[in-house]
């Protein structure tokens, strides 16, 4: 039995349910949108100061060792004007969904084989949430 099976086996023996989800997270789009709704985006911005370092969060912040992630949510992957990405995003055609975002934070390197972002991921599902609701917030208020 696969580790994720054997959650999900536990948290419905269990009745286990964190943000309306088993617990080992969502598994759906809808399951996702639902779990950032209910997160803390105050707390997701306290995650964000991990990537201070390497990303803005402003308007016209402009790009650091990583892209600026202003606009994040709905844009495509590797289209950051001026920044120079690695092969692994330019090559794709995808949008950063919640979806893809939660999966990239997770892991990068699973998600983006070839990616050039050193950091090894946000494994707390909690922190996970909360700052792809605080990545919600980092656009214009007219979109």
């Amino acid at each position: 039995m696969s580790p994720r099976l054997f959650a999900n086996a536990v948290a419905a023996l269990c009745g286990a349910m964190f943000l309306g989800l088993a617990a080992v997270g969502p598994v759906s789009a809808s399951e996702l949108q639902t779990a950032v709704e209910g997160a803390d985006a105050s707390a997701g911005e306290g995650v964000f100061r991990r990537c201070l370092a390497c990303h803005s969060n402003t308007a016209g912040g402009g790009n650091r060792v990583g892209p600026g992630l202003w606009g994040i949510v709905g844009r495509q992957v590797g289209s950051v004007d001026g920044f120079r990405y690695s092969a692994a995003m330019t090559g794709s055609e995808d949008v950063w969904t919640l979806e893809s975002l939660n999966a990239y934070l997770e892991n990068p390197r699973a998600a983006f084989p070839g990616t050039s972002m050193g950091f090894p991921g946000v494994r707390s599902e909690t922190e996970r949430l909360n700052l792809l609701a605080y990545l919600q917030t980092l656009k214009d208020q007219t979109e």
